[in-house]
């Protein structure tokens, strides 16, 4: 079966550019739409707001908190705060903006432009990689040893424990070269702990860190994460997302990069279902698209390898100066404007026909 379009991914890269696309579009996705949570599912406010998706959101932080062994720093982020949400509703609200078929099916390869999956082959005159850590339609086979030195690891769980404050621990001598965290999301908190170097071993320091809170351990996701951008082009292939490296280095922030790529992805391939570009303009414009934000992970890929190389104390003492008014009224409004949730696109409603858009705050529509 031919196609415009076709994309490899149904998390939130692939929904972002799927998001912004006007012609016969296939979405392939191994699991249902929403079902398959890995990420710890934060981001700032203004992303579930901008795209009319506040009924995904279980809980709002104006207050950021920062413990290590020997001090504890409070970030006030009321102006531009964050939350926690759920990935089953605030996916499925991205799909509803989607005028493309959705296949839930595993992709077994790929041969120029056709896909090959457990449900059938297709073709499409663009392919895109939005699949994650793995990019399944790349050409990654016996290569991971080398992507692996560009990811981070970690895995969750879900508590009772509520809260009102996103936390994070930062202790070498209790997780050594990582980080720990606790996001409350209304009537419990996820917990979890990620490292900055190749071990997947994480099932110990996890029940450590829930032992030292009191808390015990249920059902965990998690999983890789990547920790350098990555090239955004291969093969004729546009990728977004963690199969670009696009997730944030040192923070593991991933959803606001994916969605502004996507949608940034989206609309340069509309140029060239339109006509308007070539397919190889296409590509070299999403590639220079992205080379514009490389600064941004080259300084925080820095950061990420002090956290974990520094000694113990001189890391502290670092991130103690970074948490401090004069350094965080510089860092903070910086690392905010990247990718802005202000740039984003409002989503269509593709189930209240195509002339509806979510406005950005609250969710109400406009003709």
């Amino acid at each position: 079966m031919a196609y415009d379009v076709i994309i490899a991914g149904g998390s939130f890269a692939g929904l972002a550019v799927a998001s912004q696309l006007r012609g016969k579009v296939l979405l392939i996705e191994p699991h249902g739409i929403g079902e398959r949570q890995t990420s710890a599912c934060g981001t700032p406010l203004g992303v579930p707001e901008r795209l009319g998706l506040m009924d995904s959101v279980l809980q709002v932080h104006r207050e950021l908190v920062l413990h290590t062994r020997t001090y504890t720093a409070v970030v006030d982020v009321s102006d531009d705060p964050f939350c926690t949400f759920d990935y089953t509703k605030f996916c499925r609200g991205m799909a509803a903006a989607l005028q493309a078929d959705i296949l839930k099916a595993c992709v077994l390869g790929r041969e120029g432009r056709s896909v090959a999956t457990d449900k059938g082959r297709f073709s499409a005159e663009v392919l895109v990689d939005a699949s994650g850590w793995r990019s399944v339609l790349g050409s990654q086979k016996g290569k991971f040893r080398h992507r692996r030195q560009l990811m981070n690891f970690g895995i969750e769980t879900v508590t009772r424990r509520r809260g009102d404050k996103l936390c994070f621990w930062f202790d070498p001598g209790e997780l050594p070269r990582g980080i720990a965290w606790f996001f409350p999301i209304g009537n419990g908190s996820r917990v979890g702990v990620a490292n900055y170097i190749a071990n997947n071993r994480l099932g110990p320091p996890l029940e450590d860190f829930l032992e030292s809170l009191g808390l015990a351990r249920g059902g965990t996701h998690g999983g890789y994460f990547p920790a350098g951008l990555q090239q955004p082009v291969q093969e004729n292939i546009f990728r977004v997302g963690d199969a670009a490296g696009q997730c944030l280095p040192l923070t593991g922030e991933g959803i606001r990069p994916a969605i502004y790529f996507g949608q940034a992805c989206g609309s340069i391939i509309q140029d060239v279902l339109d006509g308007r570009i070539s397919r190889q303009d296409g590509l070299q414009a999403y590639r220079s698209f992205v080379a514009r934000h490389r600064k941004v992970y080259q300084a925080l890929r820095l950061a990420q390898w002090l956290a974990a190389n520094l000694p113990s104390p001189l890391g502290r003492f670092l991130l103690l100066l970074a948490c401090r008014e004069i350094f965080l009224s510089r860092i903070r409004p910086r690392y905010m404007s990247f990718a802005s949730a202000a740039g984003l696109r409002p989503l269509w409603r593709a189930d209240r026909g195509h002339g509806n858009r979510i406005q950005a705050m609250g969710g109400a529509e406009a003709a």
